[in-house]
């Protein structure tokens, strides 16, 4: 090929990709872009195609998209230089009474609106559509009804503009109408099939109505007509964070933000939010440092502090809590009030706290106290339950019985319904160990009567506690086992052989426990060893005193007291010497 011919081919190269390019530029190209949330892409289309081709329509859709992104000054600019180019372009003229409903200044647009209506005699559907749809655009300053009005009219006039029912819909969402809002949006799928932003409109009501399938549905049918249209992959990554499937919800929120190249501190944030909740950490921290410096946003810490949390980073995690803790409370939301904190602010600095300590206890007695705050703080009774038995835990394992008990006591007393029996065993448990561990020393002012009816009453606790876990689970043998041992240390050997006030319950432990056939040796042996003594000492019924001396001695073929009993069972009728009460746990 001579170089003459490579020029020309060249420059007709040249001229197609040109030409492809402005054909790729219009209108409604830039509206499909700002629809699927891609501003960067809408403005550049938008400004090109107002200062390429400067027409009153050409500045009222860059005024538009100013409007959208909140830019309501540069909006007004776009609408001035419109109205410059021709004095009776109402659309502008309907764009700077949006710009008015932007700034309060509701008197003005209504004027601005009407007399658009009135000079082009309520037959420019255009006009009557973005009169319509401006009523709708401003979350303080709306009017459902009007829009509603206005709206009807335009698609009176066209009824192919699917964006009409569009507004319409939104209109009616703002009266909380949502069947109305679903047959304006399946209108505008009427007048534009396959419309992803009609499809997303419906799983966004659904969603509000809390109809989390059908929701899912419109949000996957939006996806399908447009596989590039952002929003739906964002209000999915909301709907599975509702239906807690957290992975799920940061993977389509990274779609969505692939899909829409939207780079705004705030997504980036919510992003690291999704992906803390995914159990993604580290992915987290890499989001938060991104926006770092870009977005003055004291919630910046929490997120921070979580994260180091839950990285094992816990000075930082302090460090950050702290801080946000002292500083987003004297911040003022939307409505001038306070700005509140979450029980978990309190909960993490708590734990990172507790994983600080050096005292050689599981916890710190600071970081105790901001959990036990957390806590107070829970609306839902689950949580704050859940977090008191966590305080409650870690009170039993460094033996701080009496604060375990009570602190177990409060978050089964939160909800109830859902108490496991696990949460009655360890109740129970705290306070058998709170009576074993109650005596007079120099640590209590009680004197020995009183501290004997304080034990007395404490072990009662706890067999009315461990009643509670024989009733939920009956076919388990410890709840029968506890409250045999509780009652025999309450009412005490002597007494309670005499009366066999534990026989009933170590009967059923015995049972239960035989049944199960993998119960401790140790747990068998006391039970065994109490019905022996019982029925040696109580009852003379020796062939059941045999029984129970025997099976002691299979579990403990070392036992004493067994040898002899079974020793004169064979020569005598007389309790052997050495024979004593056994003794309790």
């Amino acid at each position: 090929m001579n170089t003459k011919l490579k020029t020309m081919f060249g420059a007709l190269l040249l001229s197609a990709l040109t030409l492809a390019t402005v054909v790729a530029q219009t209108p409604e190209e830039g509206f499909a872009q700002l629809e699927a949330e891609r501003p960067n892409d809408a403005k550049a289309i938008f400004t090109k195609l107002a200062e390429g081709s400067p027409t009153p329509e050409s500045y009222y859709n860059l005024g538009y998209f100013y409007v959208r992104n909140k830019q309501l000054d540069e909006a007004q600019k776009a609408f001035e230089k419109g109205l410059s180019l021709d004095d009776k372009s109402y659309l502008n003229q309907v764009g700077l009474a949006t710009v008015a409903l932007g700034k309060g200044d509701k008197a003005k647009a209504q004027e601005l609106i009407a007399l658009a209506e009135k000079k082009t005699r309520g037959k420019d559907a255009q006009v009557l559509y973005r009169a319509g749809e401006a009523y709708t655009l401003f979350e303080k300053n709306n009017d459902p009804a009007e829009a509603i009005r206005l709206l009807d009219a335009a698609i009176k006039r066209d009824k192919s503009l699917a964006d009409a029912y569009i507004a319409k819909g939104d209109a009616l969402m703002l009266r909380n109408e949502g069947g109305p809002a679903v047959t304006a949006y399946e209108y505008a799928l009427m007048a534009k099939p396959g419309y992803s932003l009609a499809n997303n409109r419906i799983g966004q009501v659904y969603l509000r109505g809390k109809a989390y399938n059908q929701a899912l549905d419109f949000y996957k049918k939006a996806i399908d007509d447009n596989p590039n249209f952002g929003p739906a992959y964002k209000d999915l990554a909301e709907l599975y964070f509702f239906a807690r499937q957290y992975k799920r919800a940061a993977e389509n929120f990274d779609l969505y933000l692939q899909k829409s190249g939207n780079t705004d501190p705030k997504m980036v944030l919510r992003a690291a939010q999704f992906a803390f909740t995914a159990d993604d950490y580290t992915k987290a921290l890499e989001l938060l440092d991104s926006v770092k410096g870009k977005l003055d946003d004291t919630i910046l810490k929490r997120m921070y502090g979580w994260a180091y949390y839950k990285t094992n980073d816990m000075e930082q995690a302090i460090k950050n809590l702290e801080e946000f803790i002292e500083k987003y409370p004297k911040e003022k939301d939307e409505e001038g009030k306070a700005k509140q904190l979450v029980p978990d602010d309190y909960k993490y600095l708590g734990r990172a706290y507790n994983k600080m300590t050096t005292s050689g206890k599981e916890y710190d007695s600071t970081g105790m106290q901001y959990i036990l705050k957390g806590a107070d703080l829970d609306t839902s009774a689950t949580e704050a339950a859940t977090t008191y038995k966590e305080v409650a835990g870690l009170y039993y394992k460094e033996k701080e019985y009496d604060k375990a008990a009570s602190t177990f006591k409060k978050g089964i007393a939160l909800d109830t319904a859902k108490a496991s029996p696990n949460d009655y065993y360890y109740l129970g448990l705290s306070y058998y160990q709170e009576a074993a561990n109650t005596k007079q020393d120099s640590s209590t002012t009680m004197d020995s009567a009183q501290v004997a009816q304080t034990k007395f009453n404490t072990y009662l606790q706890a067999d009315s506690v461990f009643a509670k876990v024989t009733e939920k689970l009956p076919d388990w043998p410890f709840g029968y086992y506890w409250r045999g041992s509780a009652l025999y240390n309450a009412h005490g050997p002597q007494a309670n052989l005499e009366q066999g006030i534990s026989v009933p319950h170590y009967q059923k432990f015995i049972e239960v426990a035989e049944q199960k056939g993998d119960v401790a040796k140790s747990f068998l042996k006391q039970a065994y060893q109490y019905m022996a003594f019982y029925h040696q000492t109580i009852t003379k019924d020796e062939e059941k005193a045999k029984t129970y001396w025997t099976k002691l001695l299979e579990v403990d073929p070392a036992n004493q007291p067994a040898k002899d009993a079974l020793g004169i069972a064979e020569t005598a009728t007389t309790p052997a010497k050495g024979t004593t009460t056994p003794k309790q746990k």
